[in-house]
């Protein structure tokens, strides 16, 4: 199918891609004689969601015509927040920008400007680029709770990512959803996969808190774990895979750090080659070497095939000189400390059953293959580093890394999005001392730092929020505390469809282009592929493409950094090293970049420093934090914080998904809001029955941080100590009558601590936070 097809009555049919969520399904967009827009429906040639299309994407024409999208850029006339606006001209708009960005830079120095954004889905790299040029890219964005803290887990430890569009389900024996809900959340690129793996016979584990996860009552297998508690589970499936030699015994010996000799004592250093022979190169690790009896010094990639590395026992070595050491294998030392979690243990802390975690952990690891899908479930606790090794360890120790029907990677998107090609660096040589990030496995400035440096000034002024398509004041946790940042500013920027909670604090607020009136490049999350994303209609009244904006603003800080005089001219320069141009690609729609090919590390290694999958992380080792996985209680748990218990006696999980909203985006929409018209919480009957709590009755859920409001959705499919709450909402819908919901009444991340994060990731407890509940 070409990329446009001329319809007889004088329209058309443009081939594209929805961005409507990360998934970016293949579509075909109706257009009519008169250039209005006015079918959309799933692509049946894309390879992804092969003609299926979820609600979000079919309404996609009332987002593009909606009566409230900001048409015009407009300055603030009356107080914050009034919602007193002016319009202006575009280049009275970006006039006003430079100047502000200069004035500041130079009063205050780079560090005073923060360049923020939400999901980032197609300007991730622009974005970063713009704050590199500004001279600090702060990147505030909910990264912190969205991909991060699994994106960085897994890049030292792999060096591939292979959670998203990974999990293989459609070649696979056993599928894996644990924490998340991707049949929801991005449906129409998952259900064929899943779909035709059941049919021809693959088997179903669901972990979650929440049975009504879609699939839940499909399962073979539903683990319904405590929030927070998922790396318990890991490490008891990793006792069991490891006890019963379920595991890959080639993988872990010649690809993964498994093998290499560790000292046996508190340290878990790795031995180091020059330790035991003299002049070796102290980069090199050593194995013992069962055919010889001796130990060895090995080079970085696989181990050779002339050795048979040892996995278990221990060993009294002698070094150069003369000190006799005590070491053993790794996989010994994930051995000892997985066998301190064993089922029953892991049940009590779970709140499941010895069996049914025994059960399900063989079902996985005794399958010729099988593939896990992860994600927000497990990284938006203050354990995320921790639960993403080891279930990451999971993966690889049983042989299902890149292989057909496992946890594939395809790491070209990764490697281009945050290269200095496509980002630039920093126009300020200290950029990297300014940024405000104690957290040492986090990407850019913390959110919670850049908002207490805001409201205190401390350690130095921040004047000026630039924000594309960003809503903290949904986002974040205390939404509360960000608000008083906010307004502590002296200028703040918001481009974006609608004007949001935040928008509604801005100076100035801009009018963003829907994707069916720009052009993208469909790349994120796309597997091996890259999608054309030719714009339908021209925007409407004066909006623009969001890179338009942060091109044309770059070209005015640094022309040498944005030397694109057009989109098409920047979508090149992104295309170039595939040797592909942005027409060409619009043209073909579809380019495959990487070959469907398994094992893909078995030529040049992981992209890790041994060029070795690293269940033992030289990386976490040196930065000081365990280099093997363990788990660790939640910040707020019943078992880490007992003395609130009987106060605040719930589990709060937050975050639930609807598979017609994504995040906060579209409450506004008719179309999609019928479908969940308000805010609910879900409750245990039972303890709805305990509490005197009726369905839809109004009820307060509290925490120590704050509490909000929701009507009650009575359920059995939660545990009677857990509460499960939706994000998102703020925003009413006038086509149905339905109000606001102002000053975070029923935003649950008041309820979120801002002091408890990992201190690794930087994660917040968003879905493991002590509540309690009563009626309103």
């Amino acid at each position: 199918m070409s990329a446009m097809i001329h319809t007889e009555d004088g329209g058309k049919i443009v081939r594209t891609c929805c961005f409507e969520c990360h998934a970016k399904c293949g579509v075909l967009c109706h257009v009519d004689d008169n250039g209005k827009l006015f079918k959309i429906e799933g692509d049946p040639e894309d390879p992804r969601n092969e003609g299926r299309l979820c609600s979000k994407g079919r309404g996609a024409t009332q987002v593009l015509y909606h009566p409230e999208r900001i048409n015009y850029p407009m300055k603030r006339v009356g107080k914050r927040g009034e919602g007193k606006w002016e319009r202006i001209s575009w280049d009275e708009a970006m006039d006003t920008i430079y100047n502000k960005i200069i004035e500041y830079r130079d009063k205050f120095g780079p560090e005073s400007i923060v360049n923020a954004q939400g999901t980032g889905r197609g300007t991730n790299q622009w974005n970063t680029r713009l704050g590199n040029t500004i001279g600090v890219n702060h990147g505030l964005s909910p990264a912190h709770i969205c991909l991060a803290p699994i994106l960085t887990t897994s890049m030292m430890a792999q060096g591939m990512v292979t959670n998203w569009d990974g999990a293989d389900f459609d070649r696979t024996e056993v599928q894996v959803f644990w924490g998340s809900n991707q049949v929801w959340s991005e449906a129409t690129y998952t259900d064929g996969p899943v779909n035709r793996g059941r049919n021809r016979g693959a088997k179903l584990i669901v972990i979650d808190p929440n049975y009504e996860h879609p699939l839940a009552a499909k399962a073979d297998y539903f683990l319904g774990v405590r929030p927070g508690s998922d790396g318990a589970l890991a490490m008891a499936w990793l006792n069991i895979i490891i006890s019963e030699k379920l595991y890959d015994a080639e993988f872990c010996k010649y690809w993964s750090t498994l093998s290499m000799l560790i000292h046996a004592n508190e340290s878990m250093a790795p031995v180091s080659a020059a330790e035991l022979f003299a002049g070796a190169d102290p980069k090199q690790f050593v194995i013992y070497d069962c055919k010889t009896g001796v130990p060895q010094a090995v080079a970085e990639g696989k181990i050779s095939g002339q050795f048979d590395p040892a996995l278990g026992g221990y060993y009294t070595l002698t070094t150069v000189d003369g000190k006799e050491i005590r070491v053993k294998p790794a996989m010994q030392a994930l051995a000892e400390r997985a066998a301190e979690m064993p089922p029953e243990k892991a049940a009590e802390i779970c709140w499941l059953r010895p069996n049914e975690i025994y059960e399900s952990a063989k079902m996985y690891a005794t399958a010729k293959s099988a593939a896990i899908s992860y994600f927000q479930g497990l990284e938006e606790h203050t354990n995320a580093r921790q639960t993403v090794h080891a279930v990451n360890t999971i993966i690889a120790i049983c042989g299902y890394l890149d292989v057909y029907g496992g946890n594939m990677s395809w790491p070209k998107f990764w490697g281009d999005m945050f290269g200095d090609r496509l980002t630039g660096r920093p126009t300020d040589p200290d950029a990297m001392k300014k940024k405000l990030n104690p957290y040492p496995m986090y990407i850019s400035s913390h959110p919670r730092e850049l908002f207490r440096t805001m409201a205190t000034g401390d350690p130095y002024p921040i004047k000026m929020y630039l924000g594309v398509a960003g809503n903290p004041l949904s986002w974040s946790e205390q939404p509360q505390y960000v608000r008083e940042a906010l307004l502590n500013l002296d200028y703040i920027v918001v481009m974006d469809y609608f004007v949001s909670p935040t928008a509604q604090l801005a100076d100035l607020i801009l009018p963003s282009a829907h994707w069916t009136e720009r052009d993208y490049i469909a790349d994120e999350m796309c597997g091996r592929w890259f999608f054309g994303q030719p714009k339908s209609v021209e925007p409407l009244f004066e909006r623009r493409s969001d890179i338009t904006f942060i091109r044309e603003l770059g070209r005015r800080l640094n022309p040498e950094m944005w030397p694109w005089e057009t989109d098409e001219q920047l979508l090149d320069f992104q295309l170039e090293p595939d040797g592909i141009t942005y027409k060409q690609l619009t043209e073909q729609h579809i380019f495959e970049h990487t070959p469907d090919a398994e094992r893909k590390y078995a030529e040049h290694g992981f992209k890790t420093p041994t060029k070795r999958c690293e269940c033992y992380s030289t990386i976490f080792y040196h930065m000081g934090s365990n280099p093997l996985p363990s788990y660790e209680e939640p910040a707020e748990s019943p078992f880490s914080k007992p003395e609130i218990v009987q106060e605040y006696p719930f589990v709060l999980t937050t975050g639930r998904r609807y598979p017609h909203f994504y995040h906060s985006q579209y409450r506004n929409v008719a179309y999609l809001r019928e479908l969940s018209p308000e805010p609910r919480v879900m409750i245990n009957t039972l303890t709805a029955e305990k509490y005197g709590i009726q369905e839809n009755e109004m009820v307060w859920v509290q925490s120590l941080h704050g509490r909000f409001q929701m009507k009650a959705q009575l359920t059995d499919g939660l545990h009677p100590r857990v509460i499960a709450a939706p994000h998102g909402w703020w925003a009413g819908c006038e086509e149905l009558n339905m109000p606001d919901y102002p000053d975070f009444i029923a935003n649950c991340n008041v309820c979120i601590s801002n002091e408890n994060y990992d201190k690794w990731t930087g994660s917040p407890g968003a879905r493991s936070t002590l509540c309690k509940i009563f009626k309103a």
